[in-house]
């Protein structure tokens, strides 16, 4: 009775051993991979409630800094001896092979124009500054101006490394995540690099996907030439190059609870 108890008691630490293994490792994994998991899960009720943030960073458009090409545009509808309206196209064209390159002091030379300081304006400030100027030239001009190297850098454990360019201003951080194809299952959520120059300072910000006050940080948008950085998690790192003992330690481990599990079965069998 007493060799009965003993094999009992160890056939029951040697399953529990192995659901305990089994159940950590897919619990850690899950709970690392999962975006904004600190909202409340009512996904299982019959009338689920939306969770409403009043208290998210407000939106601001980035200002034009050296080395950004413009794409300028300035349309003009005049009266020709018909009367029929005619349109001209001037100063330039979206495409960024035939933009304007802000140089190092802040301009830009449009034809006709000249040359007009846009470095620290929005695209509207330029846009309503250029108009202005335009109208000593043409008839009631219809003014465009967009940043075309509006460009985004990622780096790191991401599915498509490389830059982005955006076509619109008003990008996020989830958004170029979402571009570039998403982070790969084994970065780390938690410890999102974003690298930001301004003038000759660079500043480095961290974010937590897994959290909605991602949506809360003054960071969120995006200015021209930021890089981010998706750092990868050290079982990968480990699993990788010279890792060889933490590349078969998962292996090893399956073996050991198949091994225990066949033992107990054995015990109880006995």
């Amino acid at each position: 009775m007493h060799k009965l108890n003993r094999q009992g008691c160890l056939s029951f630490v040697l399953l529990s051993l192995f659901f305990a293994i089994t159940c950590t490792t897919s619990c850690i994994t899950t709970k690392k991979t999962i975006y904004f998991n600190d909202l409340k899960d009512d996904s299982l009720t019959y009338t689920p409630v939306p969770i409403v943030m009043d208290s998210i960073t407000p939106y601001y458009e980035p200002t034009i800094q050296k080395n950004d090409v413009l794409a300028v545009t300035i349309q003009t509808i005049g009266q020709n001896e018909t009367n029929t309206p005619i349109t001209s196209n001037s100063a330039g064209s979206f495409s960024p092979l035939n933009g304007f390159l802000v140089d190092q002091k802040g301009y830009i030379e449009l034809s006709l124009i000249g040359f007009i300081k846009v470095e620290g304006l929005t695209t509207t400030e330029a846009r309503e500054l250029i108009k202005q100027r335009a109208k000593e030239f043409w008839k009631e001009p219809v003014v465009n101006v967009r940043i075309s190297n509006f460009d985004i850098y990622l780096l790191g454990d991401i599915g498509r490394v490389g830059t982005i360019t955006s076509t619109s201003e008003k990008i996020s951080i989830i958004d170029a995540i979402t571009l570039s194809g998403d982070l790969n299952l084994t970065a780390k959520r938690d410890n999102i690099l974003l690298i930001r120059t301004e003038g000759d300072q660079k500043k480095f910000v961290r974010f937590d996907i897994r959290s909605t006050k991602i949506f809360q940080s003054p960071y969120f948008y995006l200015k021209q030439r930021d890089i981010i950085y998706i750092e990868p998690r050290k079982d990968k790192v480990q699993s990788s190059g010279d890792g060889i003992f933490s590349r078969y330690l998962g292996y090893f481990t399956a073996l050991v609870s198949v091994v225990s599990l066949m033992f107990a079965f054995r015990i109880i069998k006995n």
